[in-house]
């Protein structure tokens, strides 16, 4: 009886005795505890107005991945014990009081509780982790990323896993899941909630919300109090995660976009005839055609019989104010970019299965290799390549398909994480390459980047997400505001759309009437990029030529008020 009771002593001592000791090392503003089933509590005020809690086994580490990009602050509050509880107090309004006994975790702003975590955390059947938040009563809740069914999500289940969704409309069930895919959620009483994971995962926005998770690690979360001001919340998380630089004037302007224009001669002709119809244009996209054809994705190279002076052309167009921004994608073609494919795969730069075989795609232009963008090998090997482009005078990037559109489950990356576990962070990575390039060897030149998937903090490398393959029909215009304001509030400032609607109905592939309204919505859309798969420019609608026209020149006359804007999102997150 007596072994046992020593044996007792020695383990509830070595649970409280690690505690101790970390709380004599712990930050200043950080309460601790363990649960009775040994779980280690930490609650910890990074700001005023932001805190993070984890909570895992003894010895086992708590999620900590790329979501934050700020430094803890310094500790303006208070921390009083009292009984059971610790309880903190911040200059902001801001209380947070942790029980010692279960663990549980409240947030208080004012007299009213915002949100309480119990403490306790569960496995489901199938292995995921699983997390419980009680909200006030009454709320509202938005943002989760890229959302188009509804602006208020409460009561839905959404899937955090990115997803393309071709030719969607309202009504469409695909569309509460999107290319990106954010687990925040914001508060209509002044507060948000960011789960530090970018796994697979599945947020219930009922009471309690349910956060499950096939993460590896223990999911911790970040608190982020507004003093019931969304815009303040919005704040405060872009301050958590990173906020947009500045970006390039000319992107706030007009950019012409298709599927796609096939050579030098197409494009300068769409320029010329665009300008000599009196439309100001501040940059072309071009699609897959400027390295050959759909099957020479991965190239990476002027096609030059298409292209026959590609050099001259960047700097014509350049002279005449028009920025040519290039498109690329995750995959390497078998067949027109079998050179690549071969020289990476010798490399290790593709992606892989767990036995360590190559583990291709089967994409819609067929057979390909997958860039690992986890190696940092195939992230130097990118980013040399969009090196030697932008020094010959490209200027700005367009990354398509990367949620990743095609991601076989086999795969397994070089950092050692299965598909659905990396999946959603994969774009953050792959913009980080051209951000980090910009920022190194152009740093005096700013950065745009349409990129269509990511996570958390996407914001942050320069990226312009757009609505992706939306139908050309009304169906697909309503969505359109709905889409932006939950991008926004999670921080995507520069969510925009396929001006006119790429996906056409083959059988009814023009209406002026839907085209107008479109370029209307355009017009003060944070950015202004007509696109489609035919007839995307506005000169193909003469009958409303003078109304187009008096539009896009609206946006011009508007540009001082967008980016004033602009710098309010760069500076304040708004």
């Amino acid at each position: 009886m007596l072994k046992r009771l020593n044996l007792i002593r020695t383990a509830v001592m070595g649970i409280f005795g690690t505690v101790a000791v970390w709380l004599n090392a712990a930050p200043t503003g950080t309460m601790t505890t363990v649960t009775p089933d040994g779980n280690c509590v930490v609650v910890r005020a990074l700001s005023d107005n932001i805190i993070r809690v984890t909570n895992a086994p003894r010895g086992v580490k708590p999620s900590h991945t790329q979501a934050a990009s700020m430094k803890a602050e310094k500790f303006n509050g208070k921390i009083v014990k009292n009984g059971s509880k610790i309880v903190m107090t911040l200059p902001s309004g801001l209380e947070v009081s942790l029980n010692t006994a279960s663990g549980a975790t409240s947030f208080t702003g004012g007299k009213e509780r915002l949100l309480y975590d119990s403490g306790v955390r569960t496995k489901t059947s199938d292995g995921r982790k699983s997390m419980s938040l009680v909200p006030a009563k009454g709320g509202s809740f938005y943002g989760a990323g890229e959302r188009g069914h509804s602006f208020n999500v409460e009561g839905d289940t959404l899937v955090m896993y990115n997803r393309q969704n071709y030719g969607y409309g309202e009504g469409d069930p695909r569309i509460n899941q999107m290319n990106i895919c954010i687990p925040l959620f914001v508060s209509n009483q002044g507060y948000g909630v960011l789960l530090d994971d970018y796994a697979a995962a599945e947020l219930v926005m009922s009471d309690p919300i349910t956060y499950t998770t096939e993460a590896d690690a223990p999911v911790s979360y970040y608190f982020i109090y507004g003093a019931d001001n969304l815009a303040s919340v919005t704040r405060e998380y872009t301050r958590l995660t990173g906020r947009q630089e500045l970006p390039p004037f000319w992107s706030l302007g007009y950019i012409t976009s298709k599927y796609g224009y096939h050579n030098e001669s197409e494009t300068r002709g769409v320029i010329d005839t665009l300008k000599n119809a009196g439309y100001p244009v501040d940059g072309v996209v071009l699609d897959l055609y400027w390295y050959g054809k759909e099957t020479d994705m991965g190239r990476l190279e002027w096609n030059k019989k298409q292209w026959p002076d590609h050099r001259k052309m960047l700097a014509d167009l350049k002279a005449q104010g028009v920025n040519t921004v290039l498109i690329s994608q995750p995959y390497i073609n078998k067949i027109g970019a079998i050179d690549n494919y071969n020289q990476l795969a010798e490399k290790g730069m593709l992606t892989h299965d767990a036995q360590g075989k190559i583990n291709d795609v089967t994409t819609w232009v067929g057979e390909a290799g997958m860039f690992d963008v986890a190696n940092p090998d195939t992230r130097r090997w990118l980013r040399e390549r969009y090196r030697t482009l932008t020094d010959e005078g490209v200027g700005g990037w367009w990354g398509d398909l990367g949620e990743p559109e095609v991601h076989p489950e086999t795969i397994v990356h070089a950092n050692g994480e299965k598909a659905r576990q990396y999946h959603n962070v994969y774009g953050n990575v792959w913009s980080s390459i051209i951000y980090d390039l910009y920022k190194d060897e152009y740093p005096d030149t700013r950065l745009m980047t349409l990129m269509r998937g990511g996570t958390t903090g996407l914001q942050r490398y320069s990226v312009f997400p757009w609505s992706t393959d939306v139908s050309r029909s009304w169906a697909g215009l309503q969505p359109q505001i709905k889409i932006m304001f939950n991008s926004g509030l999670s921080g995507l400032a520069y969510m925009s759309h396929d001006v006119g609607g790429f996906a056409i109905d083959k059988e009814n592939p023009i209406d002026p009437e839907l085209y107008v309204r479109w370029l209307q919505l355009g017009t003060f859309s944070p950015i202004l990029r007509t696109h489609a798969q035919e007839f995307a420019e506005p000169y193909h609608y003469p009958e409303y030529a003078d109304e187009l026209l008096d539009l896009v020149k609206t946006r011009y006359r508007w540009l001082p008020y967008n980016y004033t804007l602009a710098y309010e999102n760069a500076s304040q997150g708004y």
